[in-house]
């Protein structure tokens, strides 16, 4: 991911705008939205990210965001696995880290409208969407050095699995007459 577009700067501006959201969680909406429908504009993403407040944002910030959206589009629409999540780096402590990864699973999860009630999803969807769900409820407590490798293979994981829906949900979309 373009290094302005880095975990740091997304959170700042969502901390200047009183979003209740983290970074992490706000690029899980984005692509939980775009994975139901890759054609998403940005600005819808904003607002329902921001709400009514996007006219609040900085033409900087707007921008920033902008760019995050159009890449993480990209990323999803290019099939060759270089989506990535938008979570922190090791500088972070795991702790952090591993509860940026649960609030990007939730942002996801509310992104996609996901209900755990049974909702039809196509393929190994459910199964992914399930797991998401659990990942979404971990509360971090250790830091270990098998942590780590766990945090990475988790996160690995969420981003095939999040591949993997998009592919699912975009072979189950009616085919278009042109």
């Amino acid at each position: 991911m373009n290094r302005d577009l880095s975990y740091q700067s997304v959170q700042d501006i969502v901390l200047n705008n009183d979003s209740a959201a983290s970074a992490a969680e706000v690029h899980g909406v984005l692509s939980g939205l775009l994975c139901l429908n890759g054609r998403t504009e940005c600005d819808q993403w904003l607002e329902a990210v921001f709400g009514e407040n996007t006219t609040d944002l900085a033409p900087a910030e707007h921008a920033l965001l902008s760019a995050l959206c159009e890449t993480t589009r990209r990323q999803l629409d290019d099939f060759d696995f270089s989506f990535d999540l938008l979570l922190p780096d090791d500088t972070f402590s795991l702790e952090d880290r591993a509860n940026a990864l649960s609030e990007w699973c939730q942002g996801f999860l509310y992104g996609l409208g996901y209900r755990s009630d049974g909702a039809d999803w196509p393929g190994e969807s459910t199964e992914v969407l399930h797991d998401l769900l659990e990942i979404a409820r971990l509360s971090p407590d250790s830091a270990g050095e098998s942590d780590e490798v766990a945090y990475a293979e988790i996160t690995e994981y969420v981003r095939v699995g999040v591949q993997l829906i998009r592919t699912e949900l975009q072979q189950q979309q009616p085919a278009r007459l042109h």
